[in-house]
């Protein structure tokens, strides 16, 4: 079910209808559970048992590892049992068919069959939670899960499609103390809404045709139809991406629940670092966390630093989609913080006028970082990395 659709509308009113006019106040974390299950079975009702199986493999796993007489060996074998079969089964529906493709490929023969998978809906966000819940479970920052809490977590609507990442910390102690909104709040959640439709609908939809260059790109565009595109995507995806956030914290604050914040003006930041700070910051965050810092962040040395900005970007680049050009769109930000990061040291360390809070510094590495960040979204947009090489050189050549 789209956010953006009469469907969606008609079903988001029904519910704050029957949620604050018939449900009593205790049974509304019941009603959210409902309310999840017919959202989620409206597009593959099949894939309803997936995440309910998950789901209860999940609180077994960390119910078992909350247990007192659980050793602490044991704790951690239950926790890399959780996310092998977790991360095992989004591998499975979602990368199943690129790994058939890549070997294709590089074998130039068609050795492997490629699979007719339908990827489950909101896939790559449950997963990442269930892993999330795991991972502070074995670390000790949840130290109790109510199966009532917790299930009122996975199947809540708002989030399923397009998130944001929730934190089960943050999220389980509202469960219990719902409340209708104020009516200033209330108010503030409807034009919430309202701005995420018409950023998604009348903003990212009608730049589409602007950006056909660089989808698909060939000889009929000119070099500025390229350079329009590429500024027309990098509007697309900000506003596609911010007004499905806007929709889903909206729609969560009229439940009487709040969820984390996914974009703070990323186009403004002066540094890549900066705007992975606030681009997406559910994911960033959750990458930061589950896999730089794990595999050491930077706490090594210098190169193995590298090499964990180079992993973790990747994998964010391969989560949002099961292609070459999602991996190389990964490295090239990973290429952009160690860009960053040899600019500081051996530059910005040595320039006093660089150091110093200047209007002109800040305003030229803002030009900078937005020019970086939008050549990188070739790579994203781009249905292949040929495409993506051929609107390179219509950019550049």
């Amino acid at each position: 079910m789209i956010f953006n659709t009469w469907v969606f509308a008609v079903f988001g009113i029904s519910v704050l209808l029957l949620y604050w006019g018939v449900v009593p106040q205790r049974f509304k974390p019941h009603a959210l559970i409902v309310f999840g299950t017919i959202f989620y079975v409206y597009s593959v009702p099949a894939y309803l048992l997936l995440i309910v199986l998950l789901g209860v493999v999940t609180y077994a796993i960390a119910w078992g590892m909350l247990r007192p007489s659980v050793s602490p060996a044991t704790r951690k074998r239950l926790m890399i049992l959780g996310v092998v079969l977790i991360t095992g089964v989004l591998v499975y529906f979602k990368y199943t068919k690129f790994l058939a493709l890549t070997i294709n490929q590089v074998a130039a023969h068609n050795i492997v069959p490629l699979p007719q998978i339908v990827v489950p809906l909101a896939i790559s966000f449950f997963t990442f939670e269930f892993v999330h819940v795991l991972v502070d479970v074995y670390l000790g920052k949840i130290v109790a899960l109510d199966p009532l809490d917790f299930s009122v977590f996975t199947m809540f609507f708002p989030t399923l499609v397009a998130g944001p990442i929730k934190r089960y910390q943050s999220f389980y102690p509202q469960v219990r103390r719902i409340e209708v909104p104020p009516t200033h709040t209330f108010l503030l959640n409807v034009y919430r809404i309202a701005m995420g439709v018409a950023k998604k609908t009348i903003i990212a939809d009608s730049m589409t045709l602007l950006t056909q260059p660089i989808l698909t790109p060939g000889t009929p565009f000119g070099t500025l139809d390229y350079w329009v595109a590429l500024f027309a995507y990098a509007a697309k995806i900000y506003f596609d991406f911010t007004g499905y956030s806007d929709i889903a914290i909206g729609v969560s604050g009229l439940l009487g629940i709040r969820i984390p914040e996914n974009f703070e003006m990323p186009y403004r930041a002066p540094n890549i670092a900066q705007f992975w700070r606030r681009w997406h910051m559910s994911l960033s965050s959750w990458i930061r966390d589950y896999v730089f810092i794990p595999l050491g962040g930077s706490r090594v040395s210098k190169a193995m630093t590298a090499f964990n900005l180079f992993v973790a970007m990747a994998i964010s680049g391969l989560w949002h989609g099961a292609a070459w050009t999602f991996v190389l769109w990964g490295l090239w930000h990973g290429a952009g913080f160690l860009i960053q990061r040899f600019w500081q040291a051996l530059v910005v360390e040595k320039v006093a006028f660089l150091r110093d809070p200047n209007p002109v510094v800040f305003y030229a590495s803002v030009a900078t970082n937005f020019a970086f960040v939008a050549v990188g979204w070739l790579l994203f947009a781009a249905p292949s990395v040929p495409n993506a090489y051929q609107a390179f050189i219509h950019l550049f050549g």
